[in-house]
Formats: structure tokens, C-alpha cells, sequence
């Protein structure tokens, strides 16, 4: 029974900061969050200065008479413990009703609204609750049956982030059993209540942890171990992949909600993990995975690695990937075609706004902007701009208005594509983003291209 409390404690100091004054314990008055209720206070006052834990509750307004006994029994338990508690009270039925959710979506968006309004009133960073082993092995074989990766097979983290809000959950009884929790609540004299509709089949988590979890246990005894451990590879192999991934990321161009990669970023993976790769780029530019699913992750790994016969693919969301010179282009779709460049005179040294841009130019002379013409060289040099363009990825409805600057007398002073920085020609005209919101895919390109300069 010591191995519990050392577990605990050893989560704890690892994964709350000295500094954090206070955190939060998730309490549902089930044995899982009363017996984390306790270790959490044994933890607090086992040395000085450590933060201090305050529960929270959510009633979720279902279950009648039955959650308000739960509620009851929270009061009690932290009465007990001497630890302050938050009650909040929310209308589950309602939210899965007008959002047109299931309940269960509904009362997990809400407990983590929830959480991270609390958080912020008390000053408190983090959040810690209580899933355990026993439901680790059901996240990990439901994500399972639902044919998921690496990632799926990590099941829930030790710590994640709400929604890039700051505020942390901690899960530190992710590899102990439901039995030491039972035998630890005994031996501390503490009581936990039962969730009434935790026996109904009509959840999924439900009818894994009631039916199939037992029919393989009877092939196997200690599946929940071994699925616990299956986790915890899981999550060591993809930090090590990510790892990879953040390094190969580094060459791609992001501006939200718009990310590019070039050639170079396929070099640290191969597989599967350019899926995973491409995953991440669309989150680091959306913010969210938004409906991705394991068969739009195929076809962007072959679009990616040139299999794909479409040089686009139509995403989830209103969003399309392309290949374009070997890079990757995602970002929103529209069915809006880009207008032709209107062309327009900047003065030296006199900020000109268009189309979401800001451009400068240092020639000593007016020049003009003007969208590129058909066979157009760069001066001095054998090949089309249009080819050039394309070999740096620049997609091909694009091409024939990409902006030059010309003088008066037609030569082309300035041209918008990635020549290196010696070049004088590069240098003549500046660009820089003037106003986010009007900015086009026209507009994303040509700071794309001009900051590889």
C-alpha cells in the first residue's frame, strides 16, 4: 500500500511548480477523486511552502436527487480533509440539446469551461484529476477500435492544456490500478460514491468497461496492464517522434491559417510520421485538427510524397492542401478566384497598402506594380519567372499574377522571388503585412517567398 502515496507524491512534486500557491482537484465524490483529494492534501502538507489544494465540483444538473446527493457528499469529504470546495452548477441537457452534442461532449466542454474560469479566479495554474490505470486502458482500446496511430496509443497524457489557455491538467494516477484506489480509501477511513449511470451500456466507455474489458480478461488476466504499458511506450516513442517533428517544422513558413513546407521538412520522417508531421502543421496553423480522420491523413502523407495522382486534396473544414515544387501548401479553401493585380505606382520611400500588404521601395524613381506577363525573364539570366516561381512552390493560378515592379521604362526593378540575398534586384522593394484580415493567398505567398530571401 506505500507504493500509492509514493506514486503520488513523487507525481505531484514533479508536476507542480513550487510557485503555484494553489491548485484545483477535479472531485466527483467517485473513489477515484476522493482518494486523489487525500493524497493531494497528505502531498501539501508534507513540506513546507508546497501549494495548497482547493476541490472543485460541477453538478451537472442531470441525475435528479442522485447528483445532488453527490454534490452533498463532496461538501462532506473536503469537511473532512479541512480543504475548501467550488461547487458550480451547469445544465448539461441543455448545451448537448442547443449545440446538438451528445451529453457526454456537452458535460466534458462544460467541466473544462468550468475548470479554467475556476482556475483563473483562484490565481491557480493547475487542475489535477483523477483518471486512473483502469481508464487508461479504455482510452487506449477505444482509440483502438476506432483505428488510431502512435498517438491514439498513448491514450490520455500525464499533462495537457486547455485549449492554449494556460491552465494544466495533471493526471498523476494514470498508471495505478482501481483496486490499490479501493484498498487506499479503506485504510484512510474515507468514503466515495457511485455514478449510477457508470452501469449503463448506453455509453461507449461504458460498455467497454462492462463488457469487453471482461470478455478479455478471460484470454488474458492482466490486459489492463498490458494495455497500461502499451501507453506508456507509446507516449516515450512519441516524444521522441515529436521531437523529430519540431525539428522538421522549423523550415516551414507558418502564418495562420496558412502553413507551407518545402522539400527539406520531409528529410527527418518517413511513413506514417509524415501523417503525423502534416497533422501538427494543420494544428499549429488552425489551432485544431477540426475532423481529421485517419483517411485524410493517408491521402495527405501520399499528396506529401508525390503518390497522390491530385496535386490537391480537399480537407475537413473548409481547408485544401497542394504540392506545388515539392513544397506543401495548407490552408482555407475558397471558391473565390484571385483578381489580376491592379496596377499601382509607389514613390521612393513612401508606404503604398494593397490587398493587405505594405510595400516600400528604395529606387530612387517612381515604379510600378504590375502582375507578371507571359515569358518574362529575370534580367540577366536564361529561364522564365514563371518557372522559377514554380520551383519555388508557388501554385500555378498564382503565377500569371504574381507582382514585379517596373520603371518607367519597362525594366523590371524588383521581382518577388527567392533569388538569395546578394542579389540587388531582391532588395529594391520591401513588403511587410499592413492589415491580417485582407490578406489573400496572393498576398501569403509573396511573404512567403520574400522571407526566404
Amino acid at each position: 500500500m506505500n507504493s500509492l502515496p509514493a506514486t503520488v507524491v513523487s507525481s505531484l512534486s514533479r508536476l507542480i511548480p513550487a510557485e503555484s500557491g494553489r491548485f484545483l482537484v477535479a472531485l466527483s465524490g467517485g473513489a477515484d477523486s476522493v482518494a486523489l483529494l487525500s493524497l493531494c492534501q497528505r502531498w501539501a502538507r508534507g513540506a513546507e511552502n508546497r501549494p495548497i489544494p482547493e476541490a472543485l465540483h460541477v453538478h451537472h444538473g442531470i441525475r435528479g436527487e442522485e447528483a445532488n446527493r453527490d454534490a452533498r457528499h463532496c461538501a462532506k469529504v473536503c469537511f473532512q480533509l479541512g480543504i475548501p470546495l467550488h461547487v458550480v452548477v451547469e445544465d448539461v441537457e441543455k448545451k448537448a440539446s442547443s449545440d446538438s452534442i451528445s451529453i457526454e461532449t456537452a458535460g466534458r466542454e462544460i467541466r473544462r469551461s468550468r475548470y479554467v474560469e475556476i482556475a483563473r479566479a483562484r490565481l491557480a495554474s493547475i487542475i489535477v484529476t483523477g483518471q486512473h490505470g483502469d481508464d487508461q486502458a479504455e482510452t487506449v482500446l477505444g482509440n483502438l477500435l476506432r483505428g488510431c496511430g502512435l498517438r491514439g496509443l498513448r491514450g490520455m497524457d500525464p499533462v495537457s492544456e486547455i485549449d492554449s489557455t494556460g491552465i494544466k491538467v495533471v493526471r498523476p494516477l494514470l498508471e495505478l490500478r482501481k483496486s490499490e484506489i479501493l484498498q487506499y480509501l479503506e485504510q484512510v477511513g474515507l468514503e466515495s460514491i457511485e455514478d449510477s449511470t457508470n452501469q449503463l451500456p448506453l455509453y461507449r466507455r461504458n460498455r467497454l468497461r462492462l463488457n469487453t474489458l471482461p470478455s478479455l480478461q478471460e484470454d488474458n488476466p492482466d490486459v489492463i496492464s498490458h494495455l497500461i504499458s502499451i501507453s506508456s511506450e507509446s507516449r516515450r516513442r512519441w516524444e521522441i517522434l515529436q521531437s523529430r517533428i519540431d525539428r522538421c517544422l522549423q523550415d516551414a513558413h507558418l502564418l495562420p491559417p496558412r502553413i507551407s513546407l518545402p522539400p527539406q521538412c520531409w528529410l527527418g520522417v518517413e511513413g506514417p510520421e509524415i501523417a503525423d508531421l502534416l497533422r501538427i502543421a494543420i494544428v499549429r496553423a488552425f489551432g485544431e485538427e477540426g475532423g481529421l480522420v485517419r483517411e485524410h491523413l493517408n491521402a495527405l502523407e501520399k499528396l506529401a510524397t508525390g503518390e497522390s495522382r491530385s496535386p490537391s486534396l480537399q480537407l475537413p473544414g473548409a481547408r485544401k492542401a497542394i504540392r506545388c515544387g515539392g513544397w506543401v501548401h495548407i490552408g482555407p479553401a475558397s471558391d473565390t478566384e484571385i483578381p489580376l493585380l491592379e496596377p499601382f505606382q509607389i514613390d521612393p520611400e513612401s508606404p503604398v497598402d494593397s490587398a493587405g500588404i505594405r510595400w516600400i521601395s528604395s529606387h530612387p524613381e517612381p515604379l510600378t506594380i504590375r502582375s507578371l506577363q507571359q515569358g518574362e525573364k529575370i534580367p540577366d539570366r536564361s529561364g522564365s519567372i514563371e518557372e522559377m516561381l514554380r520551383m519555388g512552390g508557388v501554385p500555378p493560378e498564382l503565377r500569371q499574377r504574381w507582382p514585379l515592379a517596373v520603371s518607367d521604362d519597362g525594366k523590371i526593378r524588383w521581382l518577388a522571388v527567392d533569388q538569395g540575398s546578394s542579389n540587388e534586384l531582391a532588395k529594391t522593394v520591401s513588403i511587410s503585412i499592413a492589415d491580417h484580415n485582407h490578406l489573400d493567398e496572393l498576398g501569403y505567398h509573396l511573404l512567403r517567398i520574400t522571407s526566404h530571401e
